[in-house]
């Protein structure tokens, strides 16, 4: 809730934020019958397919709709989406832990940790990171798949994994890698009679079962290939390559692991490292002096049959947090950036470059909301073991126990500086805009905010997108993870005018003058003048 301030301010800055805000509202036009490509939002304006420029909110944006339907204005429909999705990152969590025989407390710790854990609420500025509720999901059935030898929890596998896919492209990617890690892992530590056993478990099942689940199964495929297959499509319209400079400047480091800039209480250690000059805020993977605390005492636990005296799950308990262990290891190895000779750093990861499609996933240190996962699991295991310890009929001993490793996980995250932006700037900034524009707008208008050189240019240029969004028009402004030919900005302060953008789309797609003067005649620029700087 202080991320939001009590619902009169949204999560993050008045950019990333209200560019979510745009793709949200998109797709509540779109199945209210206000917009009828699904693909193409009415910004980069007359660009088609531009919503594969970032990723999509397919697997979540209903929720939001049914805010919106339910008449919530769409700033505070926003924060109750985002609310929504914590919530429901905590409760799916908290139920798997629970179904791990992990008792109340331990996964209520565990829950916390994965939805709440400092570097998940860092992210809250980039809110299509915000759903990861499938994440636990798909960890259990390969658990049941792997470890209970149940072959009928491949099909929920790959369902939850195209859902973490509808819900984000990035931590799709990333579940991805995490269950690679977690399968050698598992066939490392639980090989013995493991297809012998699949194959025993697929013979019980009925006949109708074996078909749902492997329609189940290809039907998710299906699902997530023809989204990558879109992306891919406009990938390849557009012109867009990977940026190998730009991702190994966001592979993680050592010292990546203890930054936390907006924590009261462990910035000071982050501060002691300045060797991350670009991309830092991307370098924000500290979990918390508590979290670790907890987490390393974890980590500690499979390995000693002492602990699991007074644990009637310890032997089911110990396996997962070997399983937690060697999954977060592999991720942390094989995608660390080492120093070399001449100051240079590389990574095991830079030889998944040559994949296709891999460089767009630029900000690899946002792994760590995966193997948030693994680290809760850990925590979980700890604060099992820690109260489980305690005599049971020694209330008071019991109750402080819980009360320290309660604060230990959480008051970190209480007094943690949230970035955000409140509502009222958001309606000032448009009000100061829609005065600008002619009464009535007339028919066929094209919105052109021009930045002018006042301030950093995405400002106008989100400024725009919400603002043609909320007149029902659209704009020849735009921002997302990509861009159009003609809207590549080259500095803080630049200004591309209208024209100069039109005529690099009639260029791209080989029209006339004619057209292209066409279009110009239908721009609205407000305020109206001119840039003062041109890239």
């Amino acid at each position: 809730m202080p991320s939001i301030n009590w619902f009169t301010a949204t999560p993050g800055d008045l950019i990333d934020g209200r560019f979510n805000s745009v793709i949200l509202e998109h797709f509540y036009h779109w199945i209210t019958g206000r917009q009828q490509d699904l693909w193409s939002p009415s910004f980069f304006y007359p660009n088609l397919d531009v919503l594969a420029f970032s990723d999509n909110h397919f697997g979540n944006a209903f929720i939001y709709a049914l805010l919106r339907i339910l008449d919530l204005s769409r700033e505070v429909a926003f924060s109750a989406w985002y609310v929504s999705g914590c919530l429901l990152n905590f409760l799916v969590t908290y139920i798997v832990l629970r179904k791990l025989h992990f008792s109340v407390f331990a996964a209520s710790a565990g829950a916390f940790v994965f939805a709440y854990f400092l570097p998940a609420i860092i992210q809250a500025g980039h809110a299509q990171l915000t759903y990861r509720f499938a994440i636990p999901l798909a960890f259990y059935a390969l658990w049941n798949f792997i470890y209970k030898r149940q072959i009928s929890a491949l099909g929920l596998l790959f369902l939850w994994i195209c859902v973490q896919f509808y819900c984000s492209i990035y931590l799709g990617v990333f579940l991805v890698y995490l269950l690679l890690a977690a399968s050698i892992a598992a066939l490392i530590l639980q090989h013995k009679n493991l297809f012998k056993d699949l194959k025993r478990s697929w013979l019980d099942l009925t006949k109708p079962r074996k078909i749902f689940l492997s329609a189940l199964a290809i039907a998710s495929s299906i699902s997530i290939i023809l989204l990558l297959e879109k992306y891919q499509q406009v990938a390849s319209l557009y012109g867009f390559t990977g940026n190998v400079v730009e991702v190994k400047h966001m592979l993680p480091r050592l010292e990546s692991y203890l930054i936390a800039d907006n924590s009261s209480f462990s910035s000071f250690v982050g501060s002691w490292f300045n060797q991350i000059p670009l991309y830092r805020h991307e370098h924000q993977l500290f979990i918390g002096i508590g979290v670790a605390l907890i987490f390393f005492i974890g980590c500690c636990i499979p390995w000693f049959n002492y602990f699991g005296i007074n644990r009637p799950y310890a032997k089911d308990q110990n396996a997962i947090g070997k399983l937690a262990f060697f999954s977060l290891l592999i991720l942390f190895l094989s995608t660390l950036q080492y120093g070399v000779g001449g100051g240079q750093l590389t990574s095991p990861y830079e030889y998944l470059f040559s994949i296709p499609g891999i460089l767009s996933i630029r900000a690899v240190t946002r792994l760590i909301l995966v193997q948030g996962l693994p680290i809760a699991i850990l925590v979980a295991l700890a604060c099992e073991t820690l109260i489980s310890s305690l005599n049971k009929n020694n209330y008071f001993w019991r109750a402080a126990g819980i009360a320290i490793v309660a604060a230990l996980l959480s008051l970190e995250v209480i007094f943690f500086d949230h970035v955000k932006t409140p509502n009222a700037i958001w309606t000032e900034r448009l009000n100061r805009l829609s005065v600008l524009l002619p009464k009535p707008i007339p028919a066929g208008s094209v919105l052109f905010v021009d930045n002018s050189g006042k301030e950093t240019w995405y400002f106008a240029e989100v400024d725009a997108m919400v603002l043609a969004q909320d007149l029902g028009i659209p704009t020849i402004n735009g921002y997302s993870g990509k861009f159009p030919p003609g809207h590549d900005h080259q500095s803080p302060n630049s200004c591309i005018p209208y024209m100069a953008r039109v005529q690099d789309y009639g260029k791209f797609h080989h029209l006339t003058e004619a057209s292209t003067n066409e279009l110009m005649t239908h721009i609205i620029q407000i305020p109206p003048s001119t840039c003062v700087k041109v890239n």
